[in-house]
């Protein structure tokens, strides 16, 4: 089964490893090694590094249930959940600037250490909501349905006769807006798209149809021909968008890992300490609000660490650029003025960290409980960076 799973290429099942982790690491991550690395390579990179305490009072936890977020001491203290395949899990699955996208529940909108949790059951119900782009300042996000978890039966009243593919998150007004559809693409209900990626200007898409136990692919390029976020589904027509066939060969070029040697100079020098020896994977948000981009260090070969890192520009006179990254088992490195290297408090066994935003001084990061491709207990982590830094440098 593992096998055949890992053969299916583009995937809705593998669509959180081409997310997280892309098609070059598939094999690997179903060998359960990409959440984790070696107790030799992990006590190398951890050394001498500080570690957040209770007792400092820079962080406090919550967690999800299933219509909000709540706080709580530990992680392993909150409730315990039935485990549920990733895609229908409630937890979050994607990050970008001050914004968390929350999985079949809503938005988080994070402003300084003010939280705040935007709700609409017609969008987040029944299907998968992942990976947020920023389009003319607003979080932009995508939809689709896991064939593999859900029966063709267990469909919305509102996707029976509208199903959206991308949908904005509208800062100011606080509410969601569909922005372009399944049908304005020209795919019909059998199809799903399985991930998309955005230069800014074009977004290309790998769309999944699976039929009589049989999956096939397309690949294609559009580009809007007025601003996205002034788009609507309903009055959309094929004539608004520019269509150009691509296939599996350059969609898979577009999402492949670079070799770390050649990242953006900033993330080089934040991560420099890291001896060349250490194996990871880092995904990279340029602050452009594009679709991030991978980098891998293949270091002695032995299971790579992944790792999330973004670029904030200062919103406000007076304030810093901001460089962070942030390693699955909690070691972070923050650039402002200073730099400073940290891990976050100790997760259980099973727990790991995920993506973060962050929000003027405060850094909010996600963490799961995971088994294979199943989903526990899920939630975030509240950082005050400027307490950490004075008790720090």
């Amino acid at each position: 089964m593992l096998a055949k799973w890992a053969g299916v290429g583009y995937s809705i099942f593998m669509g959180k490893l081409l997310h997280f982790a892309k098609l070059f690491f598939l094999t690997l991550a179903f060998g359960g090694i990409l959440i984790s690395c070696s107790r030799k390579t992990q006590a190398v990179f951890m050394q001498d590094l500080p570690e957040l305490t209770k007792s400092q009072k820079n962080h406090e936890w919550y967690y999800f249930t299933a219509d909000n977020f709540v706080k709580v001491d530990l992680p392993q203290n909150s409730p315990s959940v039935h485990e549920t395949a990733w895609t229908e899990a409630v937890r979050i699955s994607g990050t970008n600037e001050s914004f968390a996208l929350v999985n079949h529940l809503g938005m988080l909108n994070f402003s300084g250490s003010d939280i705040k949790l935007y709700t609409d059951a017609s969008f987040f119900s029944d299907v998968t909501a992942e990976n947020i782009v920023v389009c003319n300042g607003q979080p932009v996000f995508y939809l689709y349905r896991s064939s593999f978890f859900n029966s063709d039966e267990k469909k919305s009243v509102a996707e029976q006769t509208f199903r959206p593919f991308l949908v904005e998150f509208n800062s100011a007004s606080k509410l969601f807006y569909p922005l372009v559809s399944y049908e304005n693409l020209g795919l019909d209900s059998g199809d799903q798209i399985s991930g998309y990626f955005w230069n800014g200007q074009s977004w290309a898409c790998a769309a999944k149809r699976t039929e009589s136990n049989r999956t096939e692919f397309k690949y294609f390029f559009w580009e809007p021909l007025i601003p996205l976020t002034e788009m609507n589904p309903v009055l959309n027509t094929q004539s608004l968008f520019l269509f150009r066939p691509s296939d599996e060969k350059e969609y898979r070029e577009l999402n492949m890992p670079f070799l770390f040697f050649d990242a953006p100079q900033e993330l080089k020098d934040l991560l420099n300490s890291i001896p060349d020896e250490f194996s990871f994977y880092i995904m990279w948000k340029d602050g452009s609000g594009t679709s991030e981009r991978s980098y891998y260090q293949a270091g002695n070969g032995s299971a790579p660490l992944n790792a999330h890192a973004a670029f904030y520009r200062a919103k406000l006179p007076g304030e810093k650029d901001t460089l962070i990254a942030l390693f699955a088992d909690g070691t972070t490195y923050v650039k402002r003025e200073n730099l400073a290297a940290f891990r976050l408090p100790l997760l259980p066994p099973g727990y790991v960290y995920g993506d973060f935003a962050l929000s003027g001084s405060y850094l909010y990061v996600s963490w799961e409980q995971n088994t294979f491709y199943k989903t526990g207990r899920a939630g975030f982590l509240q950082v005050d960076l400027d307490s950490v830094f004075a008790q720090l440098l």
